[in-house]
């Protein structure tokens, strides 16, 4: 069975991917990007498992955290210092900490100009208010957006990632290729999605983009197959495992 799975995998892949432009490689991303979605206090346990695997393949440069500054309305980051400290200690160490909407109700930032305004800048405040440094980047919750709110985020100087495309401040977009493997992932399924990721990873000329949500990727599977990725992309760029090993 197991000899069926990477040609069929390698046929799914392609599948998949033939209707869709080339994926861009984007000088200011890299080869790789990791892509944390949903940072707030409510997941820092979970969190802090997923760092702990970023950190052991020495991957922080390429992690970009997408903050919430208020999750449900109900979790403000002012709140919470313990969960403030850790996300400027994974800054201080190379992470990213980017902007993820503001309470990720809804699809709040499908929306007028003026409310997508209002919402952007209690953001803005709430990681000035936190002592965090201003976000370069943008994920809409959901990936949902009108083209008012992504103009008003873009004339931010703010750059917005899709799940198919890059948005730049200067009215160019990018294909991208944006991939999550950990949702809930059944263990029975581990062997297919670890076959799947590195295929299209070979595959993929253009920057390879790997979204991750707490408390999705902590069951199930989910934490074996970013383990066991992480492995792979670290030895497929460096040929090392595990950070300091060879």
């Amino acid at each position: 069975m197991k000899k069926l799975l990477v040609p069929l995998v390698v046929l799914l892949v392609f599948v998949s991917s033939s209707s869709l432009d080339e994926p861009a490689y984007l000088q200011n991303f890299g080869r790789f990007v990791i892509l944390v979605h949903d940072v707030s206090p409510g997941y820092l346990p979970q969190l802090k498992q997923i760092t702990v695997l970023i950190d052991a393949y020495g991957l922080q440069n390429e992690t970009y955290l997408f903050v919430i500054p208020n999750h449900g309305g109900e979790k403000p980051l002012w709140e919470h210092p313990e969960f403030i400290s850790f996300i400027q200690n994974l800054s201080a160490r190379g992470y990213h900490i980017e902007l993820h909407g503001y309470d990720h109700i809804g699809n709040e930032f499908d929306c007028s100009a003026g409310v997508a305004e209002e919402r952007l800048e209690l953001g803005l405040e709430a990681f000035e208010s936190c002592n965090l440094s201003r976000p370069h980047y943008f994920i809409a919750p959901r990936y949902s957006l009108s083209g008012d709110a992504l103009s008003v985020i873009l004339s931010r100087n703010i750059t917005v990632i899709g799940g198919d495309f890059v948005y730049y401040p200067n009215g160019t977009s990018v294909p991208v290729l944006n991939r999550e493997y950990t949702w809930y992932l059944p263990s029975p399924l581990l062997d297919y999605q670890l076959e799947s990721a590195r295929t299209s990873y070979r595959n993929t000329r253009g920057t390879f983009f790997i979204s991750i949500h707490p408390k999705a990727a902590n069951n199930g599977a989910g934490l074996e197959f970013l383990r066991r990725f992480l492995e792979f992309v670290r030895k497929q760029e460096t040929g090392q495992g595990l950070t300091g090993a060879s």
